[in-house]
């Protein structure tokens, strides 16, 4: 196992994000601060500055031309990651932002925040968008559906809310959790609506009809993100209660016991390996068949809160409070 450290950060990494091209890296971090690297060089390409505060979403457009970065400060901002160039900043949210989204297609980011607004910008024109005011209480994540007709919406009190992009009309709400929802993901065929939350369960549900088709329970504390395999058919959990557990889409699952918390998980594009970073400062890659543990990778000072696999799955990033990103090469693994 080869590694190498992105160093540059002068706060924790909070989350990563990869190029559709699998050529280059985004990291935003504590320090208020976004960077682009060079996967292949290890160098760092471009400093995006601007934010006033502290980073917690990055993603790249599906043509891996512009980034979009969200955060404290309560504004959206798009780059061009080939110039530098700052092309647009939202406001409007009054409080933080939780979470980003790019349309499929790459047209469109929506944000949603602890505000109970939506809010959706053009990419192309930097003009915003719909805002669709929520009764509700704040928002911690959003998805679009991979047809891009669709956003999920996951509140703190527990409520799922499905609504269509093209009209603004709520397709359906409904109490999917009894506490918040902290991850929402549609399967790689929009059939499915994965959910995770506070009160210790991972639900799997129908994108049509918004009955529950799974529900999957055996974590003893809050489950902090949920990843569907390539094809589908299974799901990866993480959670507070140190363990992450697979599980096949309607049927029960296996749990795996680690030491200490799990912040990440991520699938394999190849769907081979399941990767998870915690606490206890290592990478773990686990064997997404049989669930028995692959390797432990070991070189960060501080816990491993974010990770992602290149589109080749050849290699994993994982992002740190030590201030680095950490770039594993697996291609010389035996499994």
């Amino acid at each position: 196992m080869t590694t190498r450290t992105y160093g540059g950060h002068q706060k924790s990494v909070s989350s990563l994000a990869f190029s559709t091209t699998s050529h280059q890296l985004l990291s935003s971090s504590e320090d208020k601060t976004v960077r682009l690297w060079d996967c292949e060089s290890s160098s760092c390409v471009l400093v995006l500055e601007g934010h006033t505060s502290g980073m917690w979403t990055v993603a790249f457009s599906p043509s891996g031309k512009q980034v979009a970065l969200a955060g404290k400060d309560q504004t959206v901002r798009l780059w061009d990651v080939q110039t530098g160039a700052s092309q647009s900043i939202m406001t409007g949210h009054t409080k933080r932002i939780r979470s980003i989204s790019y349309s499929p297609d790459g047209r469109t980011v929506v944000s949603v925040g602890e505000d109970k607004m939506i809010r959706f910008l053009d990419t192309q024109t930097g003009q915003q968008g719909e805002v669709w005011e929520s009764q509700n209480v704040g928002m911690d994540r959003v998805a679009y559906s991979p047809g891009g007709l669709e956003i999920a919406v996951g509140y703190r009190d527990g409520e799922l809310l499905l609504c269509n992009t093209t009209t603004g009309i709520a397709a359906r709400v409904w109490k999917a959790h009894d506490r918040a929802v902290s991850y929402v993901t549609f399967s790689p065929n929009g059939q499915w609506i994965a959910t995770c939350s506070d009160d210790d369960t991972v639900k799997v549900w129908s994108a049509a009809t918004g009955s529950v088709l799974s529900h999957f329970t055996g974590h003893c504390s809050s489950v902090y993100q949920v990843a569907f395999s390539p094809n589908g058919l299974q799901l990866a959990s993480c959670s507070l209660d140190r363990t992450i557990r697979l599980w096949d889409v309607g049927s029960l699952g296996k749990g795996i016991d680690v030491e200490n918390r799990v912040n990440a998980v991520a699938f394999s594009p190849d769907g081979r390996r399941i990767a998870t970073g915690s606490d206890d400062k290592t990478v773990i890659l686990w064997d997404a068949r049989s669930g028995l543990l692959d390797r432990v990778l070991e070189g960060h000072t501080s816990s491993v809160d974010c990770l992602v696999f290149s589109p080749n799955s050849h290699r994993i990033f994982s992002g740190s409070r030590d201030g680095t990103i950490r770039v594993w090469d697996v291609d010389s693994y035996e499994c």
